[in-house]
């Protein structure tokens, strides 16, 4: 499994007073630069959202985890009723690993 460089990723938006159209993305302290977001009117919701994306993994990775093991209790339970909400946790869980697996591929 890849492991992103944890954050906090920040913009870096004095960057904008050289080039006005270019955002950049960095962690922490500056040390590491991640990409240049570059593009019209979006690039601040570009950019916002690339920033987030390792608090947005991490909390993927929890959400994934906790339906599994709610799946888990209603399956333990046996009833009609738990079982269908079993498969419900089950299909939306297998949705965020997959995603979680291209992100950390």
């Amino acid at each position: 499994m890849t492991k992103h460089k944890p954050g906090p990723w920040v913009i870096d938006e004095k960057g904008l007073e050289a080039d006005p159209g270019k955002l950049s993305i960095i962690v922490g302290d500056g040390e590491y630069f991640i990409c240049q977001v570059d593009g019209g009117m979006h690039q601040m919701a570009n950019a916002k959202l690339i920033a987030a994306s390792p608090l947005l993994l991490d909390d993927l990775i929890d959400a994934a985890a906790q339906l599994r093991a709610y799946e888990t209790l209603h399956r333990a339970k046996g009833t009609t009723d738990s079982l269908a909400k079993a498969e419900v946790n089950a299909e939306l869980a297998a949705r965020f690993e997959k995603t979680i697996a291209k992100a950390t591929a």
